[in-house]
């Protein structure tokens, strides 16, 4: 996995955590040795999990996800975000967010770059609408995949405090604890 999009991950968990969103992930090594069943796992998750966000790493470990992206989901290759209009898929009707980890919208006219999302508004709570967020939220959902890689259903989808008791997500876990925790990369250490 990209090392930056390995850090993007762990805020991306954070940030799910804190806007009580539930996270499911696809394994993005199986997109370089089967391109065919990455598009179906894809495709198959976005089905399951009715989501209405994709966060996706632009390249890494000589994939380009993008691509990978744009074949399950031709729309992100002719919507102009810049049109103003909201995004919208046949396919996966729920769909509303394509984004990718790059810095650029050049030939990736239908997807967002996370850069772009990242904006600090300090109204949370006028986003959240009044929803309480607490260690009960739902957080990290499961997907139970077949042996091909592809998923089949939605499994258990673990809170908050299930995620952080269990250390399913290490970095996430430790970090909450103040623990001290190396993460791995390129000249990453936290």
């Amino acid at each position: 996995m990209d090392p930056l999009f390995h850090f993007l991950q762990h805020i991306l968990q954070f940030a799910c955590s804190k806007a009580g969103l539930t996270l499911y992930t696809l394994d993005p090594f199986l997109a370089t040795t089967n391109i065919e069943a990455a598009k179906e796992a894809l495709a198959k998750a976005l089905e399951i999990t009715e989501a209405n966000v994709l966060i996706t790493q632009e390249a890494g470990s000589d994939t380009n996800y993008i691509r990978l992206v744009e074949a399950v989901i031709p729309e992100t290759r002719i919507f102009n975000f810049d049109d103003g209009m909201p995004f919208i898929s046949p396919r996966f009707p729920h769909l509303r967010l394509p984004i990718h980890t790059g810095f650029d919208y050049s030939e990736k006219p239908g997807m967002i770059p996370l850069s772009d999302m990242l904006a600090p508004t300090m109204n949370l709570n006028g986003a959240l609408k009044g929803k309480i967020v607490d260690g009960k939220t739902g957080l990290l959902g499961q997907l139970e995949i077949g042996q091909d890689g592809v998923p089949t259903k939605k499994g258990k989808v673990l809170s908050n405090d299930e995620v952080v008791k269990s250390g399913v997500w290490p970095e996430f876990s430790s970090t909450l604890k103040k623990q001290y925790h190396e993460v791995e990369g390129v000249g990453v250490i936290f």
